[in-house]
């Protein structure tokens, strides 16, 4: 029986960061759980996460199971690549994580990467139509272009071994590029969908960035140019997955956000 999920990407903004003045994680977690409440995204791909907010996701979110692993970032306070999911809709059958390196087993950092990065994955079986679905989420360099790259094919190649059961796959991700970049070519060279247009948003810089840095919309960084960076990936395989919508979140009490990173929100199609 085809089934439809709800999948988010989001990179959070971790929970250390006293520089952030009126968007210090104290002052936006009610906001940020009620919007994650509001939308209530059956798959969640989490960035940035530190030992806080995983404290703050574990109270407010008692509904959805979790795995953090591997924790990525050069020194404490770490990040964690961590994924949610709610039980009844996703049964958890593996799981695992790699470091983004040309050491993907250990603790390690390659390619002029600017800090350590990591992918985690956990492999479901769907509850309603018993499909088989592999998510990654990961956090790709945010200076080297080498590593982002490089990244990316180490994440397609796992996917690829991963898959070889007929299991489908999603990615969520911050990718710290653009659409048309090297990587995000890679990934459709290997038959990755990207839900954004694949749902026939706008590809208009201006209307699709979700990277706001606390300013929101529409974008008002002087220093900067706006960029879709936060992307939902998909590949079928056995199963099909078809995106039936796509929705970059706009929530916001200015001058108050959930993130200084919008959360992106698909309706994947399961048959």
């Amino acid at each position: 029986m085809p089934e439809t999920l709800r999948v988010m990407t989001f990179n959070i903004r971790g929970f250390f960061h006293p520089g952030d003045g009126v968007n210090q994680w104290h002052h936006r977690e009610a906001l940020h759980f009620e919007m994650l409440r509001h939308h209530a995204p059956d798959l969640i791909g989490v960035q940035e996460a530190q030992s806080g907010n995983l404290k703050a996701y574990h109270r407010e979110l008692p509904n959805y199971h979790w795995m953090a692993w591997p924790h990525y970032g050069d020194a404490p306070p770490y990040e964690w690549p961590a994924i949610y999911w709610r039980p009844e809709r996703l049964q958890p059958i593996d799981s695992g994580g790699f470091w983004l390196s040309e050491t993907p087993d250990k603790h390690s950092r390659s390619w002029n990467t600017d800090c350590i990065r990591s992918a985690a994955w956990v492999k479901f079986r769907c509850t309603t139509s018993g499909a088989t679905i592999i998510h990654l989420n990961t956090h790709l360099d945010h200076r080297s272009e080498q590593a982002r790259v490089e990244g990316a094919r180490l994440i397609i190649a796992r996917l690829d071994e991963a898959q070889r059961d007929g299991a489908s796959a999603i990615i969520t991700g911050d990718f710290n590029t653009t659409p048309g970049s090297a990587t995000y070519e890679l990934f459709a060279a290997a038959n990755f969908a990207d839900a954004h247009t694949a749902a026939n948003n706008s590809t208009d810089p201006q209307e699709s960035y979700t990277n706001h840095g606390w300013q929101g919309y529409p974008f008002n960084r002087r220093e900067d140019t706006p960029k879709r960076i936060d992307w939902i990936l998909t590949r079928s395989a056995a199963s099909k997955l078809r995106t039936t919508s796509c929705e970059i979140i706009r929530t916001a009490t200015p001058p108050v956000y959930p993130s200084d990173h919008y959360p992106v929100q698909a309706e994947i199609e399961v048959a």
